[in-house]
This record gives C-alpha cells, sequence and structure tokens, in this order.
C-alpha cells in the first residue's frame, strides 16, 4: 500500500504510523510500505503507534488477476483472426 494511504486508513481507524526512526525529518508519506510492527491483524488500543518501513518498488507478489485462464489456444486464435 502506499504510504500516503497507509497513513490516511491508520488515522480513520485511531492509528499513527510513524518510521523506524520518529526522528528523521522525512515524514511517513512518500514509498510503498514493505513492513509493519505490530503485524497486520494484532490487537491495538486506539491510537496507539504502528511503526511502517518503506521501499521505493513494489514487493513480490501478483499485481493483476490471473483467474480464469483463457483456454489453451484462445490467444492464438485471436491473433490469426487480425492478421
Amino acid at each position: 500500500m502506499q504510504a500516503l494511504n497507509a497513513w490516511l486508513a491508520g488515522h480513520d481507524r485511531g492509528l499513527l504510523l510513524q518510521g523506524p526512526d520518529p526522528d528523521s525529518p522525512h515524514p511517513v508519506l512518500h514509498g510503498i510500505v514493505i513492513a509493519q510492527r505490530p503485524a497486520p491483524g494484532s490487537h491495538v488500543r486506539r491510537w496507539d503507534t504502528i511503526t511502517v518501513w518503506l521501499g521505493n518498488e513494489p514487493g513480490p507478489g501478483v499485481r493483476e488477476p490471473r483467474r480464469p485462464i483463457p483456454p489453451l489456444g484462445h490467444l492464438h486464435a485471436e491473433i490469426s483472426d487480425e492478421t
């Protein structure tokens, strides 16, 4: 998730986000959240602080739906029809 979206989502739920270095001059607004502590799904109190680590590139994982799989030969037939 983009850092700004994570900050807004956390604030809407009564949580505060901070980077691993709370005294850093850079706000937690740019980049992609790659890790957090406490872990997602943990129980926290309202206005507790969530520490997030940011990266510039998306992590590994599927970025587009891969289901349903097209039938075998289906895409080949479309290419043949266009030529």
